[in-house]
């Protein structure tokens, strides 16, 4: 059926695309945050980027004047032999870094003096070489031959968790004599970096190892197990989360330069988390950071990213509701051809209805020419099925393929001669009826033997079958494949029966030059082969008689096979030649009559 009118898919796909791309970029446009929150987002940013520069400022302003100090008393104090007279040196220096809590300078032997901000004091300490942790330290210090920033610990003396500082000391010859150590509490450190945020709403920290809390507002004093509070332990419950964040906030991490942002939403604001790791405080990484409270979810700016979600999201239906209608449209038609096709191709040419029309012009014609071509296809398999009822298969097929005419061919082929055995006696006993049933059921099933193996019927003369290998289809094992023909033709035909009646037959086998082609009147033709081959295997199939044998191959034939043991039994003149040719049979086929 043709459509009344048709539509170019042209049309319809530039149309199409055309309409889709303008709904994406109307949906982008439309979707994007308004100007008042990408100025909202570039204020955290910056305020972001400027309060951990700060922190970052911060604490290297009140440590480096620690590690400087560090140096300069390595750089004066060369001997130690007696520690008191350093008390007013130490306590000078004391004075210039508030910071600090307390200084020791401890000799290899282990027998050291500290000196105390608060109460102003120096105390010779215990003897400490004789502690299981005494050497190990010394070792760390002196094999890092320059000052370090240590793993916090917890320092009884000030009953408090510090940070720990070291540089080694070397006499005037350059040898190791001992340690420079300065403390600063954990305490000190937080109430600093907590000043400038007071009443902000920015909460600053410090973090440990990731998961340690070495700076806060609320930090407490550790313990000798574990110098720092964890994050779980501090009571800082939005802290506590900053690991596992609702989102990632990536649109102020673009924005910043080594400092990372999460966020997670906490009742009916957006807690901000933004932080940056340094590593030049110890032997594990810092993460120094705020968090603050954005109000994102504010009312204004809530109700304007509602209403844009809200207008693409219905932006959006409607261009999926307009692509599946038009993808409909287009895809229907398709896929009923892709469907016939499929039928075509699996042999089901009768199951296949005619395609309907369709609006679309390219489409309305393809499934014109699927139906034209499916009405061919049903009356070449008509010719073909007609054809086939009377020459063989693949011959039909060669008439069709060639327009009506088959080429002559001279090749190289083997033929099989299979006659019955004591067919006269036969015909006589069974009558004409009878016997037509009998060759009938008899030749279909040795037909179908040959055409598995390869081989093409090209005669059937009374009882006789004359087939053919090799012409005219190819086959480079033609030899080989009638000679397997054969034996499962005679344990067929040893094993069953036809119409009720038992037969016997006899075969000869030949290979070599044969002239194939179409042959007869003008108006009636028919397929065969011609040759002195042709009728050496006729002659072999008649001396199973003289030789007792069901199988008899010729030498030119027998020289291909090597998958079946063969047996020599004699030999016989070919037809022009003046030389004898070797006969051979199968000892499974061979069967005295």
């Amino acid at each position: 059926m043709t459509a009344r009118y048709r539509i170019p898919i042209t049309a319809i796909t530039v149309f199409g695309a055309s309409s889709l791309l303008a709904l994406s970029v109307g949906i982008v446009l439309y979707l994007g945050f308004s100007q008042a929150a990408e100025s909202t987002r570039q204020l955290w940013a910056d305020q972001g980027k400027t309060l951990i520069d700060a922190m970052e400022q911060t604490l290297d302003q009140r440590l480096k004047p620690i590690v400087e100090q560090a140096r300069w008393v390595a750089r004066d104090v060369k001997d130690l032999q007696d520690l008191s007279s350093f008390d007013d040196y130490i306590f000078g220096s004391l004075a210039a870094t508030p910071q600090v809590a307390g200084v020791a300078i401890i000799p290899v032997n282990g027998k050291g003096r500290r000196w105390h901000r608060e109460e102003r004091i120096a105390i010779t300490t215990d003897n400490w070489s004789q502690k299981p942790w005494f050497q190990d330290y010394l070792n760390q210090v002196k094999t890092a031959n320059s000052h370090a920033w240590r793993d916090p610990i917890y320092t009884d003396t000030i009953d408090s968790s510090t940070l720990l500082h070291d540089t080694p000391l070397y006499n005037t010859d350059g040898e190791f004599i001992g340690i420079f150590a300065q403390i600063v509490t954990v305490q000190e450190l937080s109430a600093f970096l907590a000043r400038d945020h007071t009443d902000t709403g920015v909460t600053p920290f410090v973090l440990y190892n990731r998961d340690y809390v070495l700076a806060h507002p609320a930090i407490i004093s550790g313990s000798e197990q574990q110098p720092l509070p964890h994050l779980e332990e501090l009571g800082d419950l939005i802290l506590k989360r900053i690991w596992s964040p609702d989102e990632e906030a990536s649109f102020i991490s673009a924005a910043l330069e080594d400092t990372e942002a999460s966020g997670i939403f906490w009742g009916d604001a957006f807690i901000l988390y933004l932080y940056r790791d340094i590593k030049r405080y110890g032997p594990a990484p810092w993460t120094i950071g705020v968090y603050l409270n954005t109000s994102l979810h504010s009312h204004d700016l809530r109700t304007n990213i509602l209403r844009s979600l809200a207008a693409g999201l219905a932006v959006l239906v409607l261009g999926i509701i307009a692509s599946v209608i038009v993808g409909h449209q287009v895809s229907r038609p398709v896929k009923e051809i892709v469907n016939a096709a499929n039928t075509v191709d699996a042999g089901s040419l009768d199951a296949v209805e005619p395609l309907e029309g369709s609006r679309i012009r390219e489409l309305d014609d393809a499934s014109r020419a699927f139906n034209n071509m499916v009405k061919g296809l049903r009356e070449r398999q008509v010719i073909r099925d007609t054809l086939g009822r009377f020459v063989p298969e693949k011959v039909a097929s060669s008439l069709l393929a060639g327009g009506g005419a088959i080429p002559v061919q001279q090749t190289e082929a083997t033929i099989l001669f299979c006659d019955i055995e004591s067919f006269t006696q036969l015909t006589e006993a069974l009558g004409p009826v009878k016997i037509v049933d009998v060759l009938n059921a008899y030749f279909s099933a040795m037909v179908e033997i040959l055409e598995q193996k390869g081989g093409v019927v090209t005669q059937f003369q009374g009882d006789a079958i004359l087939a053919t290998f090799n012409v005219p289809i190819a086959d480079d094992n033609h030899a080989r494949n009638a000679v397997h023909a054969a034996l499962e033709m005679l344990n067929t035909v040893a094993t069953d029966e036809y119409e009720g009646e038992k037969l016997n037959i006899r075969i000869g086998i030949n290979t070599g030059k044969v002239v194939a082609g179409a042959i007869g009147a003008k108006g009636r033709l028919n397929y065969t082969v011609h040759g002195d081959a042709v009728n050496l295997a006729a002659r072999l199939e008649a001396l199973n008689k003289e030789y007792g044998t069901r199988l008899i191959i010729s030498e030119s034939s027998a020289a291909s096979i090597d998958d079946v043991e063969l047996s020599r039994i004699g030999e016989a003149t070919a037809r022009g030649q003046t030389r004898s040719i070797d006969l051979y049979t199968i000892d499974s086929a061979t069967t005295k009559i």
